[in-house]
């Protein structure tokens, strides 16, 4: 498998398209037409974590957060975020992260840590559209539009909410005059055909709209098939920014703060509010919170976990009496990559390779106590 097929089979998962305006996403480094057979995931990519890659002869280091935030004219070895870079280069190690657009995945880092916290999910905290939709609409012969439609949809378009493999159709007469040089799939070269066809539509997101026109290329029996794309005006909403839930049954804040202890990887967990009050209705976000402090009071929230508050936030959501937990930023995010790791092995699978997935064994919180 090379790289450039690792990437854009993980795209179609975590698109960059999802990812925050600002955010540094995708291929950091890397020759996009080396093999990959050796993938270690890691949080951060450190110099702990590039160095493990090394030793253990990683053909990519997969990670959730950036190399760097802001961008630089240089790549010196001595420099801090530039210098991993030609530290990756040196060590032919391809570095790729999928930062906010894993976080606003519906399978991402909020829904990884609520699962982990057994908290029943509602719905995104913050919901927000990733990006634009299209129509697509597709003209097939009628003898040939059962296996077009199949194969179309089975690429991962027609997504509408949580139904797949949505479509319409409709019957109709098709024309067209084969000119010198064509090779037609029916009719003769010089004389007008009609036909009976099928209209085939369905809607696109905007990630997937390159690799639908190709799948078009080739599951249709045309030379040159009929086709129209229309953007639309509804958006695609299919994630957001932390979730909001209930635990299984009433808590006190206390037994919240103890289980965040038992099934995170974390070292201290801080807290706001009575330890002996009772709480169910939770908000959740792995990593940093502040920006969602609003949506926690909109949504009546009991207790709000967070990887990372200031004292604004945490004053503010007091002041609306909603306690708060912050176990640290790394113990809140680190429970998406058991699921990065399911979801490469399963891109590996499907390309047959009998590869080497592994979780970095060197990082840990940072903080101590």
């Amino acid at each position: 498998m090379k790289l450039r097929e690792f990437i854009k089979e993980f795209e179609l998962r975590y698109p960059p398209q999802w990812a925050m305006e600002s955010d540094k996403v995708g291929l950091f480094c890397g020759d996009l037409n080396r093999g990959v057979e050796k993938i270690l995931i890691a949080l951060d990519p450190s110099k702990n974590v590039l160095e493990e890659a090394a030793s253990g002869g990683y053909d990519l280091l997969l990670t959730h957060h950036p190399v760097y935030r802001s961008d630089f004219k240089n790549i010196i070895a001595q420099d801090g975020a530039s210098g991993k870079l030609f530290f990756a280069i040196q060590h032919d190690i391809a570095i790729y992260s999928a930062h906010t657009n894993l976080d606003f995945a519906p399978d991402g880092v909020s829904v990884a840590l609520a699962k982990m916290l057994d908290v029943e999910i509602e719905d995104f905290l913050h919901k927000k559209s990733a990006e634009k939709l299209y129509k697509l609409v597709v003209f097939v012969p009628r003898k040939d539009f059962e296996n077009f439609r199949k194969s179309m949809l089975n690429t991962g378009i027609g997504c509408i909410g949580k139904y797949s493999h949505s479509s319409f159709s409709s019957s109709g007469e098709g024309t067209f005059f084969p000119l010198d040089g064509a090779s037609p799939y029916l009719g003769q070269v010089g004389k007008l055909e009609k036909t009976e066809e099928m209209r085939f539509e369905t809607v696109v997101p905007a990630h997937l709209l390159k690799n639908a026109v190709e799948a078009i290329h080739t599951y249709h029996p045309y030379e040159e098939p009929a086709f129209d794309i229309y953007p639309l005006a509804n958006d695609r909403i299919n994630g957001g920014f932390g979730v909001v839930g209930l635990f299984e049954k009433t808590l006190k804040l206390e037994d919240v703060v103890e289980r965040c202890r038992s099934k995170l990887i974390t070292n201290v967990v801080r807290y706001s509010g009575n330890s002996g009050e009772f709480v169910r209705r939770v908000a959740l976000i792995g990593g940093t919170g502040d920006s969602l402090v609003g949506d926690v009071i909109s949504a009546k929230a009991d207790v709000f976990i967070a990887g990372e508050l200031g004292h604004h936030s945490i004053m503010d959501l007091k002041e609306a009496g909603i306690c708060a937990v912050v176990p640290g930023h790394f113990a809140t995010e680190w429970v998406i990559l058991p699921h990065i790791r399911d979801v490469v092995e399963e891109i590996l699978k499907k390309f047959e390779v009998a590869g080497k997935v592994d979780l970095s064994e060197v990082e840990e919180p940072i903080f101590k106590v």
